[in-house]
């Protein structure tokens, strides 16, 4: 599965890739490995890409999702390992917004928008297709540790 995080944060660049790699090796129960400088971390389940410089398309996502979006992470889930690694990142998500409580969009296919976090709330897609619903469950949900409702983020 392909997804992205796009973030809305006031970390730099070095701090937002050194937070999130912690992040990553509290959650992951192995060895994550880091590349670039942290700009690409990978564990069994998936790869993590970092970049707060050359996002594509930043003018269209920012008036796309009413967000100064800052930093995207590109998420590269591997299929063997999905519904453990899905967990793990959710995990990662819900220490993100306790550590330094980004607003974030998190989306699947480049548009699809599954869930976004704004003004301490997170928004659940709730217009969401059949295999969406099947891993967007309510226990991966409650992995973020905030607050959240369903509405419809259809774009």
């Amino acid at each position: 599965m392909d997804c992205t995080l796009f973030l809305v944060t006031e970390l730099d660049e070095e701090t937002l890739k050194r937070k999130i790699y912690n992040i990553m090796c509290e959650a992951v129960e192995d060895k994550v490995t880091n590349y670039e400088n942290f700009s690409r971390l990978s564990c069994k389940y998936f790869t993590l890409d970092i970049e707060t410089e050359d996002i594509i398309s930043l003018d269209f996502l920012k008036e796309e999702h009413g967000m100064e979006i800052n930093a995207e992470v590109g998420i590269q889930l591997f299929g063997k390992s999905f519904e453990e690694g899905l967990e793990v990142l959710f995990k990662i998500f819900g220490n993100i917004l306790k550590e330094f409580n980004p607003d974030m969009v998190f989306v699947e296919n480049g548009t699809d928008q599954l869930f976004r976090k704004e003004n301490d709330t997170v928004i659940i897609n709730e217009k969401l297709d059949q295999y969406q619903e099947k891993y967007l469950s309510n226990e991966i949900i409650s992995l973020l540790k905030f607050p959240y409702i369903y509405q419809d983020l259809s774009n």
